[in-house]
């Protein structure tokens, strides 16, 4: 038998502070409407402090709500419904009985977020976070595998196509054209006769869309094979037969680490008029993540160094809720060796669900 997905409805009301002196006249109404929606009450468990009431409720012996009171005022509940009580309570409901709740208590401001659904069979992958908690609605599993590198997981959604997920964090899905456009800067920038180099883009995106634009030759480093094959196989809208062939008239795919590569290419004396850096986002915060910024600092000092001096280093950044992010990020290019000069654009990117910054940077003339 199939499992069900279960619901956790998470729920905020906010009250006149002199409220929690008399707790249980904020309890019983609560006890009261869940009654109401869901069935018979009993309450298993309290705690209380000077500061917070702290409750388990059992609902119908088949849901669980947890109510917290707060001195200040605030009331934080959630309910948790079982798959097969799901009608019972839904969306609609819930929004019913936070109407009900503000009205009994005379709340001041509410909030009752989605339900969290977790236990269906896809449910585990519904979830994306990174810093944020993004919904997909996923109906099936294309792809799950673990590559000596990452674990990258492929899934159909219903809104974004096919979607690209490599270490639980997004990175690309068919509905995303936009993302390389706006990388590439199509229509601003003329890759007619110039040669070009792309760091990571393992799903194929950035290379197919490149070798539209009448490119002498784009070498493009990617360290994990396994990502190319599959998304050559479940991502072709977006990579088209890019990842066919190693090997074309005007593309080679390096499979390797690509600071090496670039140690390399230097070493060559190989010089490019583009390099595209698409690998791993920038980090939100600097402390916890040294290797993470130390790692994106190197891709770009070596970049620099692989470059025309008229040359562009391309490369995108992060969502624009990510101020701080953002903000690192401009101050690590303004300390970089050689000296840069650099501009900024962003795009809404469908299955990123918000605007992404992209950047472009270039060495100062007398660098």
């Amino acid at each position: 038998m199939e499992t069900e997905s279960h619901s956790t409805f998470l729920m905020e009301f906010h009250t006149q502070q002199e409220k929690f002196s008399s707790p249980d006249e904020l309890i019983s109404p609560i006890k009261e409407l869940l009654e109401k929606y869901i069935g018979e009450v009993k309450e298993v468990y309290r705690r209380c402090s000077d500061q917070s009431v702290s409750l388990v409720l059992d609902c119908a012996q088949k849901s669980i709500a947890t109510v917290q009171l707060k001195s200040s005022g605030l009331v934080l509940m959630n309910i948790d419904i079982g798959g097969e009580d799901s009608s019972a309570f839904n969306q609609e409901a819930s929004k019913k009985f936070e109407t009900d709740v503000k009205e009994k208590l005379a709340v001041v401001a509410s909030k009752t977020i989605c339900p969290i659904k977790r236990g269906g069979p896809l449910d585990r992958f519904r979830y994306l976070t990174n810093e944020r908690l993004l919904e997909y609605d996923v109906d099936r599993v294309v792809a799950d595998v673990h590559s000596p590198f990452q674990h990258i997981q492929i899934f159909h959604t219903i809104n974004f196509g096919n979607l690209l997920v490599l270490d639980d964090l997004q990175n690309l899905a068919e509905s995303d054209l936009v993302y390389t456009e706006t990388l590439i800067q199509r229509g601003k920038i003329d890759y007619t006769g110039k040669d070009v180099l792309i760091l990571g883009a393992g799903d194929g995106a950035l290379l197919w869309e490149l070798l539209k634009e009448n490119p002498n030759m784009v070498t493009m480093v990617e360290i994990d094979e396994t990502v190319m094959k599959l998304c050559s196989q479940h991502l072709r809208s977006a990579c088209g037969s890019a990842l066919d062939s190693t090997t074309g008239p005007h593309h080679r795919i390096i499979v390797g680490d690509c600071l090496a590569e670039l140690d390399k290419l230097k070493s060559e004396n190989v010089q490019f008029d583009f390099v595209f850096s698409d690998l791993t986002d920038i980090p939100l915060s600097i402390k916890p993540q040294n290797k993470e910024w130390q790692f994106l600092l190197d891709v770009m000092e070596k970049s620099l160094s692989v470059l025309k001096p008229n040359g562009q280093f391309l490369t995108h950044g992060s969502g624009v809720s990510s101020v701080q992010s953002l903000a690192d990020f401009e101050l690590h290019l303004k300390n970089l060796k050689p000296q840069v000069e650099f501009k900024r654009c962003q795009a809404f990117v469908p299955s990123f669900m918000e605007d992404w910054v992209f950047y472009q940077v270039w060495k100062l003339a007398n660098e």
